[in-house]
């Protein structure tokens, strides 16, 4: 492939990034949580990032912005503190509602999507799916952190 349609192919991607954070924004919203919060509560639950060093290292964010984060969620009952005194070393767990929290965006974007690609054929499919794959591939986006039924 060329450099010139390297760079167009860049460019539609990068065009892309916006409106498409902008429509999933939408389904958060409709949840009453923050996507800093929606994430937290993902990253504590699915990829058992269940202390405050732990989230904090896999959100890419402070110790102490990761501990206001959890305090936030704490308070709405969307996260408890499982034992122990010491904030920075006790061990988070998602409750219930945070769960049912992270369940109904994660219903909700897929709905965005879904009605976003509606007509696309069988093929441009497979071609989503596996331009889909090599983003998650360079992003470290494994298939575990995928949540599946």
């Amino acid at each position: 492939m060329s450099q010139s349609h390297k760079s167009r192919a860049l460019q539609l991607l990068h065009r892309l990034v916006l409106p498409l954070d902008r429509a999933l924004q939408a389904a958060d919203r409709q949840t009453g949580c923050s996507a800093a919060q929606l994430s937290a509560l993902s990253v504590i639950h699915f990829l058992k990032a269940n202390t405050i060093g732990r989230l904090a290292a896999q959100e890419k964010i402070s110790a102490p912005t990761a501990s206001r984060l959890v305090e936030g969620l704490v308070r709405q009952g969307l996260a408890r503190r499982a034992d122990g005194d010491d904030r920075r070393s006790g061990r988070i767990e998602v409750t219930e509602a945070g769960l049912a929290a992270v369940e109904a965006a994660c219903a909700a974007r897929e709905a965005i999507l879904a009605d976003l690609l509606v007509g696309l054929s069988e093929t441009e499919w497979h071609q989503l799916r596996a331009v889909a794959g090599v983003l998650a591939r360079q992003l470290k986006v494994g298939p575990d952190s995928v949540h599946r039924d």
